[in-house]
């Protein structure tokens, strides 16, 4: 196999892969608090040689996701919380505590406050139990219900944000030895909730250079094909 036809083959598998990110973004535009991820290329030919094969090779880790903020919408339900600027909610799952942007809150019947996937929210102290009529929360994510201070939400943000890997469409895993630190520049919105942060636009411009990119990629390996099949006929002449 060519040095062309081979790395047509390979743009073929990674358009495909940037393809199914692209329609993830899409499919996700209006999930309050999601993160799009985008593909990572490195070059591994010149343009002026070829344009359609420049883009074509990627790093061994495939996409990197963008924490960039989505806009605030405002909902008006009480139990809604967005963060303006860096920060976390911290939540606890079963695989243990994971961390998100997404403030879709509600409680349970016995008052925990859990996010709409089931996962309780936490504070500095652990799980949140709110009883009363008016629940308030202030920026600093202070919770008073009633007028009564009942607990304080955990906002939470790290040195180094590479650390935090997606984990299904809203959560995040820190791996590494990283410490918990205050997120002091946040703010909590209440009453609000943080869209996603996928323009669908961009998107379906990126998936339609995706498209058109694959189907150079798969000329250039079909005419190699019939290259190769010639050859090995005018071989068998011989």
């Amino acid at each position: 196999m060519g040095i062309f036809q081979n790395s047509a083959v390979i743009g073929l598998f990674r358009q495909e892969r940037r393809y199914e990110l692209i329609s993830n973004n899409l499919s996700n535009a209006l999930t309050p608090g999601f993160k799009k991820d985008v593909p990572i290329f490195h070059e591994v030919f010149s343009e002026a040689l070829h344009p359609s094969l420049s883009t074509l090779s990627m790093d061994s880790e495939f996409s990197q996701t963008l924490l960039q903020q989505g806009e605030i919408q405002s909902t008006r339900n009480p139990l809604d919380l967005a963060i303006e600027g860096e920060g976390f909610f911290k939540v606890k799952t079963p695989e243990g505590v994971r961390y998100t942007r997404n403030g879709n809150f509600r409680l349970t019947r016995e008052g925990v406050l859990i996010q709409s996937n089931g996962f309780p929210v936490l504070s500095r102290n652990g799980e949140i139990t709110l009883r009363g009529n008016q629940i308030a929360v202030e920026k600093d994510g202070a919770i008073k219900v009633d007028g009564a201070d009942r607990d304080k939400l955990a906002l939470i943000t790290f040195a180094d944000l590479k650390a935090l890997k997606k984990e299904g469409k809203t959560l995040f895993k820190l791996e590494g030895e990283q410490e918990e630190k205050e997120a002091e520049g946040a703010g909590v919105i209440q009453g609000a909730l943080e869209g996603s942060n996928v323009n669908a636009m961009e998107e379906m411009v990126q998936m339609i250079d995706s498209l058109r990119t694959f189907e150079a990629c798969y000329k250039i390996v079909q005419v190699q094909d019939e290259l190769n099949a010639k050859s090995v006929n005018e071989l068998a002449k011989v």
